[in-house]
């Protein structure tokens, strides 16, 4: 009878290690999963709101007129180095200027003149401090002051990084063009 229970102890001590050890990896699998989301969730609201930013440019700038790369209206490149200042006049007859200012997408919205740097106070941020964007490029063609045969057309190129955790970034690179909505005669 006393070898029956030491083996019956015996057979408990091994089962509770192999239990342990089996918890032990589930909850580092839990973990990581639990922190694997949540770095999921972090990034899925960032690139949402870069999306909902280059959107509501998209719209602002569809229904404009007056496109330029400068305070006043002057050429953006069609081709070669990208223009890094974009303004333009809304439907409503306000002024808006789009720029980047270090790693944050700016826009100014006035009524009188714009300013010409970025940096000034007119100038609010519209992306999320989490989005680093690293190049702003705007290139425009059809632009020219006055009725001619080629309809505005601005492409926007986007590139930069989202920062997930303290060491983790997600590089993006985005583009999209943009059609002036009224026709152009």
């Amino acid at each position: 009878m006393r070898a029956t229970r030491g083996f019956t102890l015996i057979e408990m001590l091994v089962s509770t290690a192999i239990f342990t050890v089996v918890m032990v990896i589930a909850l580092g699998a839990l973990l990581t999963m639990s922190e694997s989301d949540r770095q999921a969730q972090v990034l899925k609201s960032v690139i949402d709101n870069l999306n909902f930013s280059l959107d509501s440019m998209s719209r602002a700038i569809r229904t404009g007129t007056g496109y330029g790369c400068t305070a006043v209206g002057g050429n953006c490149p069609p081709t070669g180095s990208p223009g890094t200042y974009f303004s333009f006049v809304d439907a409503g007859g306000r002024k808006v200027a789009y720029c980047l200012d270090g790693s944050t997408i700016k826009r100014e919205v006035t009524g009188g003149a714009l300013d010409t740097s970025c940096s000034a106070a007119g100038f609010a941020a519209v992306t999320a401090p989490e989005v680093v964007i690293t190049s702003l490029g705007f290139y425009l063609v059809g632009s020219a002051p006055g009725p001619d045969s080629e309809q505005p057309i601005l492409t926007i190129l986007m590139s930069g990084y989202v920062q997930v955790t303290g060491t983790r970034q997600t590089a993006f690179n985005l583009q999209t063009s943009i059609a002036q909505r009224l026709y152009d005669q």
